[in-house]
């Protein structure tokens, strides 16, 4: 008897189990790629090396349904480079997201963690750098990715707010705090932004305000004082002559705009963006590039884009982008325009795997933001000794 009452006991035990597992659900994902880099100019010298095309990943999604359409959520997604097995990131465990949150469809989506901007989530597919061009590393962006919509730069220590989609129509702010004592607003971010979708039509815009971006954004700890890459400073979080230059900036304002169109096969993007470096000269960047000591004033990048994608066949895909990027420079020290064309293709052998061909090509002309001569920065490799850089990848992504 006592036997009969202890199997009924773990049969109801694990009924109950079974119906709190089916209510929630673990999901593991990522992408591997692996690839060969050309590049024409890297200081003046020809590089051949192993590089990828697009970012490697590995992640781990998680939801339990919690009743009344609420769900508790999580993400943890760590990124690393294929050929040595290293961490990217900064070496950080899951430096390209980790957070935590609650999602209804009645009320929307909060989640708190290291996270993408608002801004971003609905920009990022009308660039070509941030989809096909090689995705998470540099090379087809606007400018070594002044304006972010690549992601080089995740929102650490952040609190983000999505909406429901009211019939095509979202929006979204997130704050991430500085960690500062005595100082709220120190390294602090806050975005918001907001899309529209209608069948072959997506628009989206957003606005990013950074404190001590040299910190809070292009380091790898939003509360850090000094290099995050390196305790002792001896790194630079702005390491490229494009923008390092104002590493002393006391504010980022980026304001992104864009959209694109389906038409059959061909699929068109546009994409406008406004980046400002304010209040130069009021932070001490510790390891910054060596350049013009700025006192106040405001540099101000403005960036243009536009991209075709077009399935030629169900398993081929050509690309091109155009992009165009303008810095006004800051306290009449000149300024310097950069061109770069992005040329691509894909060929699936399965739904999970590709092969791709892609090639860039940038050009500069002006001063840069060192008080120097303008040279051309595929900032996924290293600056050129002249004026234009040439780039290609090949390689095959897989993903699971």
């Amino acid at each position: 008897m006592k036997l009969k009452k202890t199997s009924m006991t773990l049969l109801a035990l694990g009924t109950f189990a079974g119906a709190a597992h089916a209510q929630s659900s673990v999901t593991l994902y990522g992408l591997v790629d692996a690839g060969m880099l050309i590049n024409n100019n890297i200081k003046g010298s020809h590089e051949y090396a192993f590089s990828q095309g697009t970012s490697s990943r590995w992640g781990l999604k998680g939801t339990e349904d919690l009743g009344g359409g609420l769900s508790a959520i999580f993400t943890l997604e760590n990124g690393f480079t294929t050929g040595t097995g290293t961490l990217s990131q900064g070496g950080l465990e899951f430096g390209r997201k980790a957070f935590i949150g609650l999602s209804s469809n009645k009320w929307g989506t909060l989640t708190a963690g290291r996270q993408y901007s608002v801004s971003n989530d609905w920009t990022a597919t009308f660039a070509s750098g941030a989809d096909w061009a090689a995705t998470g590393l540099g090379y087809g962006t606007r400018a070594s990715d002044v304006d972010n919509v690549n992601t080089s730069n995740r929102i650490q220590n952040s609190i983000k707010y999505v909406s429901p989609n009211y019939n095509g129509l979202q929006a979204g702010v997130l704050y991430s705090l500085g960690g500062q004592a005595g100082n709220f607003s120190k390294n602090s971010v806050v975005d918001a932004a907001v899309s529209y979708s209608n069948g072959p039509l997506k628009l989206g815009v957003g606005y990013t305000f950074t404190k001590d971006p040299y910190y809070a954004t292009f380091g790898d700890q939003g509360n850090s004082s000094t290099p995050s890459s390196s305790p002792t400073g001896a790194n630079d979080n702005m390491n490229n002559k494009i923008f390092g230059g104002y590493a002393s900036a006391g504010s980022q304002q980026i304001i992104v705009a864009g959209g694109s169109y389906a038409l059959g096969p061909a699929t068109i993007g546009l994409l406008y963006s406004n980046t400002q470096f304010q209040n130069l000269g009021s932070l001490n960047a510790v390891g910054a590039i060596t350049g013009p000591k700025y006192r106040g004033g405001t540099a101000t990048f403005n960036s243009g884009e536009i991209n075709l994608k077009y399935r030629v066949t169900p398993a081929l895909q050509l690309d091109g982008a155009y992009i165009y990027t303008h810095n006004g420079g800051a306290n009449n020290l000149g300024s310097a325009k950069y061109n770069q064309f992005n040329l691509g293709a894909i060929y699936w052998l399965s739904k999970r795997t590709s092969l791709y061909a892609i090639g860039f090509y940038e050009t500069a002309s002006g001063i840069d933001s060192t008080g120097k001569q303008a040279v051309a920065d595929l900032s996924g490799s290293a600056y050129s000794s002249n004026n234009h850089q040439l780039a290609g990848i090949f390689g095959i992504t897989h993903r699971f």
